[in-house]
């Protein structure tokens, strides 16, 4: 309504003061004071209906942008979890290092122990405590290469996550600079018919 009132109002300021050409605007070619009410009517009605065109489109791509804003969001929790789960697992290592660190300290001090106790069977007990210590190696060695391999398909997985995600971001981002380019070659050769 405000937009029929003001077009109208200068219409008749410019007819009643002087029949200067300045002071009347051009629709389709024609003077406005040249057209008719209807056809007044009429350009106001397109404007309108472009008004609403702009709107439906600016709605459209807040909800595009929303729709990147909620995907980021929910990539970065997944991320920051990936990163959780490769802290615990370098907490684990740690803990399975300190762990194997005690055992031998435990089983060397069993070695000596049993060099000062039972030195008729020294020979025997040294052989039986570097097996368990062997085993213990080999337990600590195979839970570490688990824990490697665990730390290094996470990483791997973060890796092809980050990709992932900016590849889908590159799309959306040139799919809506395609249709913000589209629209505004749309509205431009709109605009020229108009001015035409």
């Amino acid at each position: 309504m405000p937009p029929k009132k003001k077009g109208k109002g200068k219409g008749k300021k410019s007819g009643k003061k002087s029949g200067k050409k300045k002071a009347s605007a051009i629709v389709d070619g024609y003077s406005a004071d040249e057209m008719t009410k209807e056809e007044l009517i009429e350009h106001i009605s397109r404007i309108r209906e472009e008004l609403d065109r702009e709107r439906e489109e600016r709605n459209y791509f807040q909800l595009e942008r929303d729709k990147v804003n909620t995907f980021w969001d929910i990539t970065k929790r997944q991320l920051d979890e990936c990163r959780s789960e490769l802290r615990n697992k370098d907490r684990e290592m740690e803990d399975a290092e300190e762990r194997h660190q005690v055992e031998i300290k435990v089983y060397k001090q069993k070695v000596k122990h049993l060099l000062y106790e039972h030195q008729n069977n020294i020979a025997e007990l040294k052989a039986e405590a570097a097996v368990a210590l062997k085993l213990a190696q080999e337990d600590h060695r195979s839970h570490e290469g688990e824990l490697r391999d665990d730390k290094r398909n996470l990483k791997y997985e973060i890796k092809e996550q980050e990709l992932s995600n900016e590849d889908i971001i590159k799309n959306i981002k040139m799919k809506h600079d395609q249709e913000v380019t589209e629209l505004r070659a749309d509205f431009e050769r709109q605009a020229k018919e108009i001015e035409a």
